[in-house]
């Protein structure tokens, strides 16, 4: 090693840097750091050193030099303020062999600096060590092996619906069993309201606020305060200061209808911990795993809602409780929300898709806000106390032949994918063992070749069946547990006498609208609702549940009047 005189330093001080993280493995107290502190400060006293520095990196990967304790010590070392530098072993220094050679052949020699690895035998004041190259290439090997085998268990742990990341804001792990997640009493009810101020038509920056404004504290400073260690930001300053992005996170999370999702990111290797985004079909979903805070059809209302926000903003000065909601019956298009130039009052929707005559939509579409209210709040009438009479007829209607259908499809789809799920574990495993075999030498490094490339192969061709399945579930299951309750939630509005944002978002998916159509002197327009589950629902024209008769009197003087859908049998 090249040895220089350009700097000058502090000839009894030592810097002892600790490390430890899991890339050591199961070494347990014989590598803490409290362990690595005393057999340092012991050598280092030996040899003469008085003044002793500490820097430690506890719980952070030695295949980084970009640690918090290595950079101070390295900033302390070009000050000229260190004469020595002890570590238990060269690990300790890094598993980065480049890094750590550039460190020991370059850096410490040219500030004069004497490593002393006390495990390894080395230190420079005695000359060089021919073997710290070989130790720094075995360190990083082991680094990369440990890591390989921990992806391995990961995936296995994760293929079983372990979960793999810890319990979101508004869950806390069991006591009695740490692999289970169970609700976090405190934090579950703000989880509850932000989806409930959502599907009530408010914005993030209104629940931000309105949040704030009650001292909710965020999820970090939440944690903080009961003593939780979790990474990220602390706001000291104003706990209670919402972002938008929590926010966001937390009406993304599916883990709030009771599932596990495993395997949503990955890091590209071992040397670099940035985790990306990772494709849907490489997750694993588990379904119902914990007890949900959400309701499935709550929250898959708000992801439609959070959708329809994103890809098209309301330009309106204000938005209507349908706005997102009504499809024109003829293009398929979007209606959008307006209001009359010459009078403010008179608002109303039409086809986005016929603007002006200059879209490939044949007609406008025009429908008044007064009169769709008046509509839709007559057929939510006419549901409610439909089911409230006769809610055996109602369920029938609810299950219908297709619904019994599609629970056997379901039935088919599930089967397959619980044999391929086994079989996808049943490979992890094997490869586990083929890989344990070829370290012990019981297996070439041909053989082991041949057989991993085959399991990869098979795990591929399962992965892209196994994601089609959970593709097609997802959708299925998120309509059938809706269905289940749907009852419910029109028993919630029996006898409702005006319009919420609520009482729409949970009863209706959306609602076609026809052009006007003239015919003796009347215009008359059809308006569909198309509710959950059920979809174009005709109630029977029974005498008890008499149909609507609504008429309205445009700006121009002529009757408009409702036409209900007649759905063909």
């Amino acid at each position: 090693m090249k040895q220089s005189t350009s700097k000058k330093h502090s000839a009894d001080t030592a810097a002892l840097l600790l490390r430890i993280s899991r890339d050591d493995g199961e070494e347990g107290e014989s590598n803490s750091i409290q362990t690595q502190k005393k057999l340092l400060s012991k050598v280092a006293k030996e040899k003469g050193y008085t003044d002793l520095l500490i820097f430690s990196d506890d719980g952070v990967t030695g295949t980084t030099m970009k640690r918090p304790g290595f950079q101070a010590m390295i900033q302390e070392i070009e000050r000229g303020n260190i004469g020595a530098v002890f570590v238990k072993d060269l690990s300790r220094l890094g598993r980065n062999y480049r890094e750590v050679g550039y460190y020991m052949e370059e850096f410490f020699p040219e500030h004069d600096v004497r490593l002393v690895a006390v495990s390894d035998g080395v230190d420079t004041a005695e000359g060089e060590d021919e073997l710290a190259p070989f130790r720094n290439i075995m360190n990083e090997w082991y680094a990369k092996d440990i890591s390989k085998k921990r992806r391995i268990s990961n995936k296995v742990k994760g293929g079983s619906g372990e979960p793999l990341s810890p319990p979101p804001y508004g869950y806390m792990k069991d006591p009695d069993d740490p692999k289970r997640w169970i609700v976090d009493e405190d934090a579950a009810p703000v989880v509850r309201r932000i989806f409930q101020m959502t599907l009530e038509g408010q914005g993030i920056g209104q629940i931000a606020t309105a949040l704030d404004r009650d001292g909710i504290l965020t999820p970090m400073n939440y944690w903080q305060s009961k003593g939780l260690n979790r990474g990220g930001k602390k706001n000291a300053e104003k706990p209670t200061h919402w972002n938008a992005s929590t926010i966001y996170k937390i009406l993304s999370l599916q883990e709030y209808c009771g599932d596990v999702i495993n395997f949503k990111t990955y890091s590209k290797s071992y040397k670099n911990k940035k985790r990306l985004e990772n494709e849907e079909e490489n997750r694993a979903i588990f379904w119902g795993v914990h007890e949900a805070i959400i309701d499935r059809g709550s929250w898959e209302k708000v992801q439609q809602m959070r959708g329809s926000r994103k890809k098209k903003p309301q330009k309106a000065p204000e938005r209507s409780i349908f706005s997102g909601m009504l499809k024109c019956a003829d293009c398929g298009g979007n209606l959008g929300f307006h209001f009359n130039q010459g009078n403010h009052d008179i608002k109303y929707f039409n086809c986005q898709n016929y603007n002006n005559k200059r879209g490939y939509c044949n007609a406008t579409h025009y429908i008044r806000l007064d009169f769709l209210e008046q509509v839709v709040l007559q057929e939510i009438m006419r549901l409610t106390e439909f089911a409230s009479r006769y809610e055996d007829d109602f369920m029938k209607a609810m299950i219908g032949h297709s619904m019994k259908a599609a629970e056997t499809d379901q039935s088919r789809k599930k089967r397959e994918l619980d044999k391929l799920t086994a079989r996808d574990k049943e490979l992890d495993t094997l490869f586990e063992r083929i890989y344990e075999d070829n370290l012990s030498g019981k297996l070439t490094d041909e053989r082991f070749a041949k057989m991993s490339k085959n399991y990869e192969q098979e795990q591929g061709e399962i992965g892209k069946r196994i994601k089609v399945l959970r593709s097609e579930l997802k959708k299925e299951t998120s309509q059938l547990y809706t269905a289940d309750m749907f009852l419910e939630i029109v028993r919630r509005y029996t006898n409702a006498t005006e319009l919420t944002q609520h009482m729409v978002t949970e009863l209706i998916d959306h609602i076609d609208v026809y052009h006007a159509e003239r015919a003796d002197g009347e215009i008359t327009q059809r308006v569909v609702p198309h509710y959950h589950c059920i979809g174009a629902f005709e109630v029977p024209d029974w005498k008890d549940i008499p149909e609507i008769d609504i008429l309205i009197e445009t700006r121009k003087g002529v009757a408009l009047s409702y036409t209900p859908e007649k759905i063909a049998g």
